[in-house]
């Protein structure tokens, strides 16, 4: 984010944002004075509000305004005019309002027009008691419009990136058909023995032609996405060719595959409706190692027919979507015990460390 807007300023100083949102605000904050000067505008705007008692949205504000409103009105409906005003009507003691036939044309006296009253009179309009009311009137709307925009923004992140993994789950099938039913293997040794490798090799097949497919939304990083070739990652050595490895999945992870009888498989398309084959990447610091993609809320994940579902926890039933069933990230324990890993992670070295713990009885 280079510099932020007039909403996502105003969402910043009325509490509106989550805090992954508030982190990258004060970030470019720190970096752009000008931003920061914008902010302190914003903050002045909004100095009427000091005046409502407590902070924030107060339950029953927004009744209390409407009724506030109300009364106001009422009030301004019969004016007060002095009575040694020239232009006072002459009251009867009565509250008898006669009508037209009843007043004869020499008896009234005709009120000045709205210029001869003067400015002060429109300058009253706005008393103190006014700008109260119209600040509880702009806090409530606030209380109300900026969550749905939060909102509203985190469900269209939410979208892109299923979009974007249906397009990668078309390119699956697509593999999987030209493959005799097995979905991207993970090399077994070389520069593309790493659960990423679908990015590069999906390149090369041509079925992936813009990286940005592999960009999620919901990541708070907005940097562009750039999956490394396979020349890329041949010429690569040392430090490089790890960088470039962690880069090869963009945003999401890939399944490891399984262990059978000791041997390791390849995923397989089996047309499984509840087998994550491609996830949100995981995350080494929360529960479950769930993604925080979006807002550590869950993962959209798709699964080997194709289908795309946002999962809130860390399991679909009761399959952890980043670890086996012994809570490992390894291949999983049998065909439908689905793992999905970290681009630069190697399900075989990891597989290779754990085959004598598999073996343990369930």
């Amino acid at each position: 984010m280079n510099k932020p807007s007039q909403e996502d300023l105003l969402g910043y100083v009325l509490g509106a944002m989550d805090a992954q949102e508030q982190r990258n605000i004060q970030q470019v904050l720190d970096r752009n004075p000008q931003s920061e000067d914008e902010l302190l505008e914003i903050k002045n705007s909004l100095l009427p509000l000091d005046y409502l008692d407590g902070g924030g949205t107060r339950p029953g504000l927004a009744r209390r305004t409407v009724e506030r409103i109300a009364a106001l009105q009422r009030d301004s409906e019969i004016p007060s005019v002095p009575s040694e005003s020239p232009f006072a009507l002459i009251a009867s003691e009565s509250t008898h309002v006669p009508n037209k036939e009843e007043v004869n044309e020499d008896q009234l006296v005709m009120l000045p027009s709205d210029r001869s009253l003067g400015a002060g009179s429109c300058a009253s309009a706005w008393s103190l008691p006014n700008m109260l009311v119209a600040a509880a009137a702009l806090a409530v709307f606030a209380g109300l419009m900026f969550p749905a925009l939060s909102y509203s923004r985190y469900q269209a992140r939410l979208v892109s990136c299923e979009n974007n993994l249906q397009q990668i789950g078309r390119a699956f099938l697509k593999f999987s058909d030209m493959n005799c039913g097995v979905f991207i293997p993970i090399p077994s040794e070389g520069k593309l023995a790493a659960s990423g490798c679908f990015g590069p090799i999906l390149k090369q097949s041509g079925l992936l032609e813009d990286d940005s497919l592999l960009a999620c939304a919901g990541v708070a990083d907005d940097t562009p996405v750039h999956i490394p070739t396979v020349e890329q990652l041949e010429a690569a050595d040392g430090h490089e060719l790890t960088r470039l490895q962690k880069l090869m999945g963009g945003h999401f992870g890939y399944s490891m595959g399984y262990q059978e009888n000791g041997a390791y498989r390849v995923p397989q398309n089996s047309g499984r409706t509840n087998v994550v084959l491609l996830a949100d990447a995981p995350s080494n610091t929360l529960p479950g190692r769930r993604s925080s993609n979006h807002g550590s809320r869950g993962q959209n994940c798709l699964f080997e027919d194709g289908r795309v579902q946002f999962v809130s926890g860390h399991s679909v039933g009761r399959d952890a979507i980043y670890e086996n069933d012994y809570g490992i990230v390894a291949p999983g324990s049998h065909s439908g015990d689905s793992v999905i890993a970290p681009s630069h992670l190697s399900p075989l070295g990891a597989g290779a460390a754990k085959i004598e713990f598999l073996s343990i009885p369930r």
